[in-house]
């Protein structure tokens, strides 16, 4: 029997699964120790992305936009982190920045449905970061599935302290118009896609052939856009660009329901979406191959 044949019918030792066992607890506390790091501050990435439109206005033309998402203001996601968001995206001198959504959420409970617990320090630290937040063009905001998920009353206040203190309107199935040098875009903004979205009401006396860029914290609002809506550009966030990516497996989670609407530039058409990664992160502080991002939208 040859010296190989003799290692493979020898009974392994205890000390054989005791290495085995240590050696796979390194490497799993290292990738948690890596995932850990990859959701700091200093890993905020500013993503460029330019996008052409068709029927851009000439105006328009190199108008800048920055995203910023799912900030989770938390325990896991402080005031530092938030204001360095702000401080990349205001480093790019946009002409216009969007909030799509998600902006708190901490511990998770389960008691006849899925809640959040709300702190209203989470709230100021989020206001004071997002209130420097200013371009020449406004700073407009949607609502997550998670400033719903802390009940109507916290929704609410959301809204008006966005509003009064930050002075960042809320775009609860609404619209406005951006005029520059006698040309405009619309900028629409719906709520969450799992609660009370109503696009017909955002898109109510809008110009059909006006260029129309349309927030939604969910990129699923895809699914209820027609042609004839003549929406060119959606902007959204929600699934942290899944969070945790890992080699050859992918993102195990997704919140939605196709991997096709999970990061990056998407197209259907005429019809492009952004699906930002976000700032900040849920219930775990943990990145993998996915880190956190303030994107920067020039239209071309």
């Amino acid at each position: 029997m040859s010296e190989s044949s003799k290692f493979l019918t020898r009974p392994l030792s205890r000390r054989f699964f005791l290495k085995a066992g240590l050696g796979i607890l390194g490497v799993a506390a290292l990738g948690v120790g890596k995932g850990y790091a990859n959701t700091l501050r200093s890993q905020i990435r500013v993503e460029r992305v330019p996008i052409r439109l068709k029927r851009l206005p000439e105006a328009f033309r190199g108008f800048k936009i920055a995203q910023l998402s799912d900030l989770h203001s938390s325990p896991l996601v402080d005031k530092e982190h938030l204001e360095h968001a702000v401080d990349l995206a205001l480093a790019e001198k946009p002409d216009l920045i969007v909030l799509t959504g998600d902006f708190i959420g901490h511990t998770l409970r389960t008691h006849r449905q899925e809640i959040h617990e709300f702190d209203v320090q989470y709230l100021d630290n989020l206001v004071a970061a997002l209130g420097r937040a200013k371009a020449p063009f406004g700073t407009y905001a949607v609502l997550g599935n998670h400033d719903f998920w802390s009940g109507p009353e916290v929704t609410e206040r959301i809204c008006h302290d966005f509003e009064t203190r930050a002075r960042i309107p809320v775009l609860r199935n609404q619209r406005v118009t951006l005029t520059k040098e006698e040309e405009s875009i619309q900028l629409l903004g719906v709520d969450d896609y799992w609660h009370s979205w109503d696009l017909r009401k955002a898109l109510r006396k809008v110009p059909k052939q006006s260029i129309k860029i349309l927030l939604s914290h969910n990129p699923e609002i895809n699914r209820q856009i027609k042609p004839s809506h003549n929406i060119g550009l959606v902007l959204s966030g929600h699934t942290h660009g899944g969070q945790v990516s890992l080699p050859f497996i992918g993102v195990p989670f997704s919140p939605t329901q196709s991997q096709k609407y999970l990061r990056g530039l998407v197209r259907d058409g005429d019809r492009q979406t952004y699906i930002t990664r976000g700032v900040g992160h849920l219930v775990v502080p943990i990145r993998f191959n996915c880190p956190p991002e303030v994107t920067l939208i020039t239209l071309v």
